[in-house]
């Protein structure tokens, strides 16, 4: 029975091979041939011996046929779709972040299945971007933005724009890498009722790492969706004037990941498909381009 050293070959972001699964009995729900479970511990913590850390924290995911846009790029904190591209066999991977699962890294017993004695799996393998799009991901969710309560029930309950602009980004995901709302121009005002609308400039940020020209292309027509989607949600006739109600759209701007600085990042808080409202003094987001 092996003995966890700190030249481990495991890593952040490795995959578990089949027989591993199956020995630690992770595939209730499928067959190992359909798990996808993936190592979330640091590198760091990964070094330590059992002594200092004694498991190894993994989430038991899926793999999936396609990525779904709406999960990609940390989109959604608590289901993730990421490439696993670097190794012989490419796959896309689902996670779901209440899915964790700490694995020891030795048998205390002797008896019991232990990490240490398996190697992670060498033809499903994360590259660096994709590995670093997980680590955004997880850290994301302790520190995503927030929003008020009175603008997230309009969005949601009084006008239906999320579930609307959900169906955009699924479409649009592989080239919106982050969508951002500027609500109100930073300022916490009381609203009240629908003929006083919030302001709202959205910002879609599309990626320059693949066909730059092929993703502004998408996030432009992007953004002529979420126009149209505020205009018929948000819009209505008083005689032979449109007026806003409970939410105004001021803008939409499209611009590269490469050009958004980090003094603007500051000013905008990222969107997501799951996120949350707090009541008072909204978290600050995180930088993930």
């Amino acid at each position: 029975m092996a003995k966890w050293e700190r030249n481990t070959p495991w890593r952040q972001g490795h995959l578990l091979r089949r027989d591993t699964v199956a020995e630690f009995d992770l595939h209730k729900e499928s067959s190992p041939e359909e798990v996808a479970v993936v190592v979330i511990s640091h590198d760091c913590d990964l070094a330590q011996p059992s002594e200092v850390e004694p498991d190894v924290e993994v989430i038991v995911g899926r793999f999936v046929p396609l990525a779904d846009g709406n999960y990609t790029n940390c989109k959604n904190l608590r289901r993730l779709h990421v490439d696993c591209s670097a190794g012989g066999t490419a796959r896309v991977v689902e996670l779901e972040a209440r899915k964790r699962v700490a694995l020891p890294k030795d048998s205390v017993d002797g008896k019991r299945p232990a990490l240490a004695d398996h190697s992670p799996c060498a033809e499903i393998v994360m590259g660096t971007p994709e590995r670093n799009q997980l680590q955004m991901w997880l850290a994301a969710r302790y520190r995503r933005a927030a929003f008020p309560d009175e603008f997230d029930r309009r969005l949601n309950k009084e006008t239906g724009v999320t579930e609307k602009l959900a169906k955009v980004f699924k479409d649009s995901g592989h080239y919106v890498s982050a969508v951002f709302f500027d609500v109100d121009a930073g300022q916490e005002k009381a609203r009240n009722g629908p003929d006083d609308p919030y302001g709202l400039l959205v910002t879609l940020l599309y990626s320059t790492e693949k066909d730059p020209a092929m993703a502004e292309g998408e996030a432009r027509k992007a953004a002529e969706a979420v126009r149209g989607i505020f205009a018929s949600r948000c819009q209505t006739k008083r005689g032979a004037t449109t007026v806003w109600q409970w939410i105004e759209l001021v803008d939409v701007e499209v611009i590269s990941d490469s050009a958004l600085s980090y003094a603007d990042s500051l000013q905008l808080k990222k969107w997501q498909a799951d996120h949350i409202s707090l009541r008072v003094e909204p978290a600050q987001p995180i930088l993930d381009l």
